[in-house]
């Protein structure tokens, strides 16, 4: 339940993204202005005033691109709060445990990233006193993340004196705890240890001590590193001065951490920038796969969907119905229904009413666009094509759309000429087409889409002098256009989980083999190493299944940790899923083509 004092702020709460011993951390939007921010809600039991203050003035002190900075503090009747940058790329800690590998150079810019945020506070004369993985978060940046310092919750000034058990019993975490800090020590040394400790974790996959909190300390205070041989010598020396016992012994400053970082880069020949991600290991092949049944295609199938016991297969301008006699798809088709279209299928969107049909007419000016609406039922010999027609034809350069799932509205952006880079925006009622709200002149979006019966989203890819950035700009059924937030990735197609709409998933357009995982509520940014470039992506309530057009296939969790790997060994054009682990997949090779029934039920059990 969120508190009842955060309902009363300038900012709405989004979700809780963190929570710790002195309290809990919130992403939460503008009311006014749609900003994101971080909610420091701090407990006032756990966390006095006094603290409170002395971890603001800390803060307020530090300006810096890798440091979080606080932009204000607010009070309220039940408590205060700390208002912070937002970081969508979560933590550290949550890129570590990914399974795609960072490539060696982009793991010393993270390094490096912390090094200069370190080397910023030191010169304020501050000790972080508590630098781990889990305060280190990550800003997402076009060519991966920007780590940035947080948490200065126990963070003290260096004139301050030995521990004096004015941090309610914290000291730091033990598993990144410089020696002398478990006897009331602590200097600029301390954190230069506790990232000599992250080096080593980011290098070798895991930390040099393992234990219990005592178990640590006393590996800390008397154990030697011992480093694998696969870790380059110039860094072996850096990971051995920064783990040095006696704070002596250790780097004088950050800065001189940074420049050895940077001195082993260039020994390694370490271009900049490099790829976030070494190529994945490509996953053994599962043979679990089962086909049901294989049925011979006259034309090459460009559109599959299937709706209950239908299949509809879209082929050029024309489009069938295939009516099976159960829910599996079972044996052979019972029935089949076809139509023949003027011009060309676009696009295919199933919904309660029915197919709903998109097509372009190119080859003749002006351009004209046309939406149907196909209820293979009620298709009788001799019926004209314009009964199916949702809307007079359209003409116009491009037009976008969406429909919600339950076919009540249509959201639709057209763009009337290519001199005019701005797009009519507009929501339909359906079937009457009566207008919800009127026409909005936007920048054209190269998608829309809904998320559930009452919200949609629009995409804006952007580039300007080299920088490039992706708005989400979110509406409801009323046509009320509400300006959400951007992120520094060309996205052109995002695909909602059925049953998660505000988790989406999409394709680096500058990257293709990098998969993006958008968590809107909270929001969450991750980027996924892939094998290959993927064509098809189908959601599925378990995770994804990911295909290229020569048949290598991927099956990802919702999170997107990788799960199998199949080769089918098929020229695919077509492809969509049914049940909870069946396929459809259309094929076509030297002139000859298969739609082909597919179990994946073994492949994900054995996951």
């Amino acid at each position: 339940m969120k508190p009842t004092a955060l309902h009363r702020s300038r900012y709405r709460i989004l979700g809780q993204i963190g929570q710790g011993q002195f309290g809990r951390v919130y992403c939460a939007v503008h009311r006014q202005t749609g900003e994101l921010v971080a909610l420091k809600d701090l407990n006032p039991q756990r966390f006095p005033t006094n603290r409170f203050l002395r971890e603001f003035s800390y803060l307020v002190s530090l300006r810096h691109p890798n440091i979080v900075s606080c932009r204000a503090i607010e009070h309220h009747a039940k408590g205060r709060y700390l208002v912070m940058d937002y970081c969508e790329g979560g933590t550290l800690r949550d890129l570590m445990d990914a399974q795609g590998q960072l490539s060696l150079g982009y793991r010393l810019n993270l390094i490096t990233d912390i090094l200069l945020g370190l080397e910023h506070a030191h010169q304020h004369n501050i000790i972080h006193c508590d630098i781990k993985p889990e305060n280190i978060l990550l800003s997402l940046t076009n060519q991966g993340w920007k780590a940035r310092i947080t948490d200065f919750g126990i963070s003290r000034l260096s004139q301050q004196g030995a521990h004096t058990g004015q941090d309610g019993g914290y000291t730091g975490s033990p598993a990144y705890m410089a020696p002398e800090r478990s006897y009331g020590q602590h200097s600029y040394a301390c954190d230069l240890y506790s990232v000599g400790i992250i080096i080593y974790e980011l290098l070798i996959g895991e930390r040099p001590f393992s234990g219990l909190p005592g178990d640590l300390i006393l590996a800390h205070l008397n154990q030697r590193v011992t480093i694998p041989d696969t870790v380059p010598p110039s860094l072996r020396t850096t990971i051995e001065r920064a783990l040095e016992k006696l704070p002596q012994r250790r780097f004088a400053s950050a800065r001189e951490m940074l420049t050895d970082i940077r001195h082993a880069a260039e020994v390694l020949e370490l271009k900049t920038p490099q790829r976030v991600f070494s190529p994945p290991v490509l996953l053994g092949e599962s043979d679990g796969v089962e086909i049901l049944g294989q049925t011979p295609l006259r034309d090459a199938v460009s559109y599959l969907a299937v709706e209950g016991r239908l299949v509809y297969l879209g082929m050029w301008k024309h489009l069938s119905c295939a009516i099976y006699r159960d829910f599996n798809l079972t044996g052979e088709a019972i029935a089949e229904k076809s139509i023949t279209l003027t011009d060309p299928i676009l696009e295919l969107n199933l919904r309660p009413q029915g197919c709903f049909i998109l097509t372009r007419a190119s080859s003749r000016l002006p351009v004209e666009y046309n939406l149907y609406c196909w209820r293979p039922s009620l298709n009788v010999a001799g019926t004209a094509l314009e009964e199916y027609q949702v809307f007079p034809p359209l003409q116009a350069r491009q037009v976008i759309h969406a429909i919600d799932v339950k076919g009540r509205w249509l959201a639709l952006a057209s763009q009337s000429n290519s001199k005019d880079r701005y797009s009519q925006f507009q929501l339909l009622k359906l079937p009457d087409l009566s207008p919800i709200n009127p026409p909005v002149r936007s920048p054209l979006p190269p998608q829309l889409l809904t998320l559930d019966n009452c919200h949609g989203l629009a995409l804006f890819p952007y580039q300007y002098h080299g920088k490039q950035r992706t708005y989400f700009y979110f509406f409801n059924r009323r046509g009320l256009i509400i300006k959400g937030f951007s992120v520094p990735l060309m996205l052109f197609s995002l695909i909602p989980l059925p049953d998660s709409p505000y988790q989406l998933f999409g394709i680096d357009a500058n990257e293709p083999d990098i998969a993006i995982i958008i968590k809107l509520k909270p929001l969450k940014v991750t980027r996924i190493a892939l094998n290959f470039a993927p064509k098809f992506i189908l959601p599925q309530s378990w995770g994804y299944i990911l295909a290229n057009s020569q048949g290598q296939m991927m099956l990802l969790d919702r999170d997107g940790f990788r799960m199998a790997y199949v080769n089918l060994s098929l020229k695919i054009t077509a492809m969509v899923s049914f049940g909870d682990s069946k396929l459809l997949v259309a094929s076509w090779s030297k002139g000859k083509g298969m739609l082909s029934k597919l179990d994946l039920s073994k492949v994900i059990d054995n996951c």
